[in-house]
Order: C-alpha cells, then sequence, then structure tokens
C-alpha cells in the first residue's frame, strides 16, 4: 500500500522525510505533551531507535497528518520484549514471518472524536487509521499483532470490533496509566465482523488505491 483515499481522507506509507517529520512532530503532541509518556525535545519531535528500520501509515485531512502508527517487522527487536519486557510475566513472543508489533499509534487531539461519514455508515476517525493499517497487513501478508496499549484502549477496541486478547495480566505504569500487552490477528477480525459487523469489514477491503505517480500528478 502505498496511499489510497476514502472520502476526504488520504491514508498511505510515509515515504518523505517531510511525512516522516510531520509523523514525529505529532507523536511529540500526543505522547510528550498531552500524555507525558515520554521526556519533551527542543524540536517538538518524539523519535527513538525504533524509527530507524521501522513502517509508518499516516492519515491526512486537507494535506495535514492527523493520525499515525508505526509498524515493526518480525525481523527486528520489538518494543514488547525490550521496553516493556516487564509486564509480559511468564508470556513467550512467538515470531513469525506474518508477526508484526505496532505502536505509537496517535490521533490528533482536535479531531480524536470525529467521525467519518462512508456509503457503508459512520465510524471513529480512529478506525480509519484501523483501515489503513489493515490494508498495509494484507497487501504485505501480515496477520498476528502486537501490541501495549491502555487497559481504556484495549476496551475500546474490543468494543469496535477489533478483537484483541490479552497476553499477561494489566500492570500500572509509574505514570498510574494501567497497561497491558495484547494480540490480535487480521483473521480474527475478518471473521468476527463478517458475523457482527459486515458493513465495517466490507468499508475496510473497500478502497480506491493509488500509485506514488498519480499521487505526485
Amino acid at each position: 500500500m502505498h496511499c489510497f483515499l476514502d472520502q476526504e481522507l488520504r491514508m498511505k506509507t510515509l515515504m518523505t522525510k517531510e511525512e516522516k517529520d510531520e509523523a514525529y512532530h505529532l507523536r511529540h503532541q500526543v505522547f510528550a505533551e498531552e500524555l507525558g509518556w515520554v521526556p519533551r525535545n527542543e524540536d517538538c519531535m518524539e523519535m527513538d531507535a525504533y524509527d530507524c528500520n521501522c513502517t509508518m501509515i499516516g492519515l491526512f485531512a486537507d494535506n495535514r497528518l492527523i493520525a499515525c502508527l508505526r509498524i515493526l517487522l518480525p525481523t527486528q527487536r520489538f518494543m514488547i520484549e525490550q521496553e516493556f519486557n516487564a509486564i509480559m510475566s511468564d508470556y513467550k513472543i512467538l515470531k513469525t514471518p506474518n508477526t508484526i508489533e505496532v505502536t505509537r499509534f496517535c490521533i490528533a487531539s482536535d479531531v480524536r472524536k470525529s467521525k467519518v461519514s462512508t456509503n457503508f455508515g459512520m465510524f471513529p476517525i480512529m478506525m480509519a487509521l484501523e483501515k489503513a493499517f489493515y490494508n498495509w497487513c494484507r497487501h504485505n501478508e501480515m496477520d498476528i499483532v502486537y501490541m501495549v496499549v491502555s487497559n481504556h484502549f484495549f476496551r475500546l477496541l474490543n468494543l469496535l470490533g477489533m478483537p484483541c486478547s490479552a497476553v499477561a495480566p494489566a500492570v500500572t505504569m509509574p505514570d498510574g496509566v494501567t497497561a497491558l500487552a495484547a494480540i490480535s490477528s487480521w483473521t480474527a477480525f475478518e471473521k468476527y465482523n463478517s458475523k457482527k459487523n459486515p458493513a465495517l469489514l466490507t468499508w475496510f477491503r473497500d478502497f480506491n488505491q493509488l500509485n506514488l505517480e498519480q499521487e505526485a500528478a
């Protein structure tokens, strides 16, 4: 997946330095300034060692990046293995060629409660980013997804039709946030929503893909 359109949104793999810098700025706004989960930087950009060999997906509205996430491949060391090893209990991560980790999932605060009006219904803006993530994963034959999320976000994912399971007990972090390590699969998502919410699944599978040449034009 390079780029695709959905209503007024543009969803794409972030390729250029400018696009990636936008993502680092958005991450700083959310994780440093708003949540305080990472230190603030003078350049207002949130970056770490995992950004060297990652893939980032972004959601644009009116040429402004409003949401993004980061993907770590199975050939890399996951954050869940290193930074969050203490909350994993005795669980052992099983890395296969179709296993990835999603990190740095964030949405700009001023659009976080927005919804997307589609031919298949109204969906929260975060689901547009999930749709971009889904299509990237299916295009690259990835299925199993590890993540570390707050307990609130974990419940929200399941409520919105993104089934995921905890792999270890929830842990209260030093900042007071209750976090847990979780696993999900797109195969389970498809099976669940083919019965529970076929409109959501149809929307995820419906997109107008562009190539980079079309985008530049």
